[in-house]
């Protein structure tokens, strides 16, 4: 189920969708109030690419979002549908999956703080499909104020680019990385969740993963079964790439990396 509000609890919200996983125009809006307003440029400026906009860009892009909450299993979006928003994720966590040669292929695991769908920006529909697998709220942003916001603001177009350049090779490797051991992609799976979303201890060079994906996310996400997921984690354990804590999970970067270097395609940023 999905709710989807613009500010104050007593308006009435229009439907989110026009169709399963495919999002719907908003009718216009009078202008946010300013401390509404304020909220939503703090929500932007949580991505490490909008933040990279004037603030009179980012003020703009904010007066155009809507929030939205997912509670239920149907998509965000699906692959194909028309592009109308790029999201912007505030709290949980989504899968993104798309078909390659007639196979169902995750190429994304993303949470809070950032973008995803971000090619509505500039293409008619979407490339993929997102799963939420969680709880997910959401903002969402008009690709045509993004359009605009692009147009006019250098700094914002540069990241922008930068942005669809990362995700270009990060889908590459994973998909190159689809041939290697289980324990491979598994190693490259954690290195990647690790940089993003972990803890780094200075003295000792690792990194802290306390909320991470549970085995059987994992399983979901790289194509196996639950237990091959444990009996990976046991060899990367024996590897000196992982240590399993009572708080949480220690990755040791250099190690992994090492693992995907000498024993199978990088699956790494």
């Amino acid at each position: 189920m999905w709710a989807c509000h613009r500010c104050r609890k007593s308006d009435t919200a229009p439907p989110l969708f026009r169709a399963r996983g495919a999002l719907a125009y908003h009718a216009p809006v009078p202008p946010l109030p300013d401390e509404l307003l304020r909220h939503r440029v703090e929500l932007l400026a949580r991505s490490s690419v909008l933040r990279r906009a004037s603030p009179d860009t980012l003020t703009q892009i904010a007066g155009a979002a809507t929030i939205a909450q997912a509670e239920g299993p149907d998509p965000l979006y699906s692959e194909g549908s028309p592009a109308l928003h790029v999201l912007l994720l505030v709290r949980g966590a989504v899968r993104l999956d798309a078909t390659i040669r007639g196979r169902t292929v995750p190429t994304g695991w993303y949470r809070g703080g950032e973008l995803i769908g971000e090619e509505a920006a500039y293409e008619p529909t979407y490339r993929a499909t997102a799963i939420p697998l969680s709880p997910t709220s959401i903002v969402q942003l008009p690709a045509g104020a993004l359009r605009a916001a692009l147009a006019s603001d250098a700094a914002l177009a540069i990241a922008w680019g930068h942005l669809e350049h990362e995700r270009l090779v990060e889908t590459q490797l994973r998909l190159g990385a689809l041939a290697a051991k289980t324990h491979i992609r598994l190693a490259g799976f954690l290195l990647d969740y690790a940089r993003r979303f972990g803890s780094k201890e200075l003295e000792t060079n690792k990194l802290l993963l306390v909320d991470r994906p549970t085995a059987s996310q994992i399983a979901a996400y790289l194509g196996v079964v639950r237990q091959t997921v444990q009996k990976d984690y046991d060899k990367l354990e024996e590897l000196g790439g992982i240590l399993r804590v009572s708080g949480g999970l220690y990755i040791h970067p250099a190690v992994l990396e090492r693992i995907a270097d000498q024993e199978g395609p990088p699956s790494s940023r």
